[in-house]
């Protein structure tokens, strides 16, 4: 209708599908969190999965780096550790790239566990492979039994873009990761962090959304409202042409 906004478009990646159909079933269930929380808060979801081109970027408003498993260690100058994951490298080329892309054109990213350390990687930085194995006294990060998530408090960074985000210096999260950021690139922010000072946000200094965080707001959302204003924050940087509009 005239003079109506437009609903902005944000491409959600994927893994590469699993040959295994109940890993596969298990991967969409995932993918219908994102997609939710991104429609709930007034945008179109459109999948991106790894066999897609760069100009997957045409039409977007914003891109959503999902969780996932490790990323090799080989993109960021690393040896593989002997407790590395599950890694899809047909993923990690994708997403390293997309983000790359999108970081030059302007169009805001947000990243999410594994998301969060795409972005990390791909701003210059590196990775912590084991929590458990390379911090010392650790807290609890990776899920429990049955992938039962651990939960834990962050502390914010006061003036960052997650603190307006959020509203709150200290926040509770869900935690199901065995990763994390390590050193940081030029010019990224360390901006969350749990109490053992494993890096739990990060974000890129500059008008553009740029912000990644270790847990997931997606599953959290519905039932915390500090987690849903995460995702309203980004789809009104998506509709604001990637700059951080958002007014809390």
């Amino acid at each position: 209708m005239p003079g109506c906004p437009a609903v902005p478009t944000i491409g959600v990646t994927l893994p590469s599908r699993a040959a295994d159909p109940q890993a596969q079933r298990r991967a969409e269930r995932l993918t219908a969190r994102y997609r939710a929380a991104i429609e709930a808060h007034g945008a179109r979801a459109i999948e991106l999965p790894p066999d897609d081109p760069l100009t997957a970027l045409e039409g977007l408003d914003g891109v959503l780096l999902a969780g996932g498993g490790d990323i090799h260690p080989s993109c960021y100058g690393q040896t593989a550790h002997p407790k590395l994951g599950h890694v899809d490298q047909a993923r990690d080329r994708f997403e390293l790239g997309l983000s790359q892309a999108a970081l030059g054109q302007g169009i805001p990213l947000l990243g999410i566990c594994r998301g969060a350390q795409v972005l990390g990687v791909v701003l210059g930085g590196d990775l912590v492979q084991d929590i458990d194995s390379d911090v010392e006294d650790a807290k609890k990060h990776p899920a429990g039994e049955r992938g039962k998530a651990s939960y834990h408090w962050i502390e914010i960074a006061p003036g960052s873009r997650l603190s307006r985000i959020m509203g709150a210096r200290r926040v509770r999260v869900n935690s199901s990761h065995h990763q994390a950021n390590g050193r940081l690139g030029y010019g990224v922010r360390k901006v969350a962090w749990s109490q053992d000072g494993v890096i739990e946000g990060i974000e890129r200094a500059g008008e553009h959304f740029v912000l990644g965080v270790q847990w997931h707001p997606e599953r959290m959302w519905r039932r915390a409202p500090r987690q849903s204003r995460l995702f309203g924050a980004f789809v009104a940087a998506a509709s604001g042409g990637g700059r951080d509009s958002y007014k809390g």
